[in-house]
């Protein structure tokens, strides 16, 4: 019994592995050559596997996508939630934790520069492939630290009075969201712009994903 666990645990230790090296190279390639000129087989052979391995692992290009997405948000999010946990929004007023979120979205744009490129080529991927909500699940998931910040911060601010919620919660929380994630990404498109290849004012573009 106990060898046979061992032996569950390896395996499922090597599929992890593997699965986080399809990730983590599927994104790199994402970001440089953006998603829809990138094949399947072409992430295969820079993450070092077969092509029927990934398509075992993901059953479409599309499914690859949304999974890379989800995964990178959640990476990002379960960082600020380590720096910051949900549990301690009670103790601060409700103005400085949304103090605290505006913040992160520029720390964003300074440090994951990457990730909103991604972020901005997969909104227009999934669009144009008509990826149906149930697709997205995974996706959305990724996003419940995001979510559960916005909804509390603003429960918070009803006890405190520290920022307006006369505003419904879900319009503050949509166009709160929008205004940051536009303005983040017209800044980096920006600076990515005027740099050209693919370099930007921070010193190289690529250069992000062979530190």
């Amino acid at each position: 019994m106990e060898r046979t666990t061992q032996k569950t645990t390896r395996r499922l230790e090597k599929e992890s592995s593997r699965n986080q090296k399809i990730i983590d190279t599927a994104f790199q390639i994402f970001v440089e050559r953006k998603i829809e000129p990138v094949s399947m087989g072409e992430i295969a052979e820079a993450a070092g596997i077969g092509r029927a391995t990934l398509f075992r692992c993901y059953s479409s290009k599309l499914e690859l996508v949304i999974a890379v997405c989800a995964a990178k948000w959640k990476a990002y999010l379960d960082e600020l939630d380590a720096k910051r946990p949900i549990s301690s929004i009670g103790d601060i007023p409700a103005i400085d934790r949304f103090v605290f979120t505006l913040d992160s979205y520029i720390d964003m744009y300074q440090r994951h520069k990457d990730l909103l490129q991604y972020n901005d080529n997969f909104n227009h991927y999934v669009t144009h492939e008509g990826a149906a909500q149930e697709q997205l699940v995974d996706f959305n998931r990724s996003l419940y630290s995001a979510n559960t910040r916005f909804h509390l911060m603003y429960e918070k601010a009803k006890e405190d009075g520290t920022f307006r919620t006369d505003i419904p919660e879900d319009i503050f929380f949509r166009v709160t969201l929008h205004s940051m994630m536009a303005a983040c990404a017209h800044y980096q498109y920006r600076c990515y712009s005027r740099s050209g290849s693919g370099k930007d004012h921070s010193g190289g573009y690529n250069q992000q994903h062979n530190r």
